[in-house]
């Protein structure tokens, strides 16, 4: 089952996004090869294949991958350049290696269980160069734990954007609808509603999973799976890290680095 495929539609009408574009084409270099894991509707996808020589985006859900295709196809980008598939990020053998393998926007926190995040960096590990780079980021709570497991939780739904698109009002609005206080594992639901004028035309509702992760804890889920990290950020403007709204580590194989301070 596609949990995204209603919702599908409305996902690139998001005015939230990061700026992160310009920091992955300054990151990464011309002619590195990338594997993109939780590609979506190819939003990173499409400006790092007019980069990069080879993009490989790889997602879980067929009407995202569609939309995705589609765009690739209307800039007139062939094969050999960029292709988007379908696939498990937690448990996909491609066989092939990567110079860089990113997850944009946070695409690590919809991995819930333990297993999933172990199958995403083993996913990592197989598909990485022994050379190459992994960049992952998280969102960066902006309450304590504590703050957090007692606050997070509204029954009601709270509005977070509106526009007009084709004539017709797109507006989107989330609720904070349940917690697992334990493993720190949000469950927001996103609802987008389509009208004319005041009527309502469409409804679409996303349930997602979002597993927060505080900067020590994002840094040891990396270093304990046995990778280095070379490089920290806390947004992609020039946060330092734990001092942003964002936290995003870069990594390769090898024993793990020394923690600062």
């Amino acid at each position: 089952m596609d949990i995204r495929e209603t919702a599908a539609r409305y996902y690139d009408q998001n005015p939230d996004f990061p700026d992160d574009i310009p920091f992955y084409l300054g990151l990464i270099p011309p002619d590195a090869s990338v594997l993109e894991l939780g590609c979506g509707t190819g939003r990173v996808t499409l400006p790092l294949a007019g980069h990069c020589s080879y993009i490989q985006g790889i997602d879980l859900s067929p009407a995202m991958i569609q939309i995705g295709r589609e765009r690739l196809q209307q800039a007139g980008i062939p094969p050999e350049k960029a292709r988007l598939e379908l696939g498990d990020i937690t448990n996909l053998n491609l066989g092939r290696r990567f110079d860089w393998i990113i997850a944009p926007f946070r695409v690590l926190q919809n991995l819930e269980t333990d297993g999933q995040v172990d199958g995403l960096f083993q996913v990592i590990r197989s598909h990485l160069a022994p050379d190459g780079n992994c960049i992952l980021n998280v969102f960066h709570p902006n309450r304590d734990q504590q703050g957090l497991c007692e606050q997070w939780v509204d029954p009601q739904e709270q509005p977070d954007w509106e526009k007009m698109v084709d004539g017709e009002r797109v507006v989107c609005s989330s609720l904070a609808a349940a917690m697992d206080k334990e493993k720190l594992v949000l469950y927001p639901q996103i609802i987008y509603r389509r009208y004319r004028g005041d009527t309502l035309l469409d409804e679409a509702v996303l349930k997602i999973v979002m597993r927060c992760y505080y900067p020590h804890d994002f840094e040891s889920l990396v270093e304990n799976h046995d990778f280095k990290i070379v490089n920290r950020w806390g947004g992609y403007h020039g946060e330092s890290y734990g001092h942003g709204p964002e936290l995003v580590l870069q990594f390769g194989m090898g024993s793990r680095s020394k923690r600062p301070g």
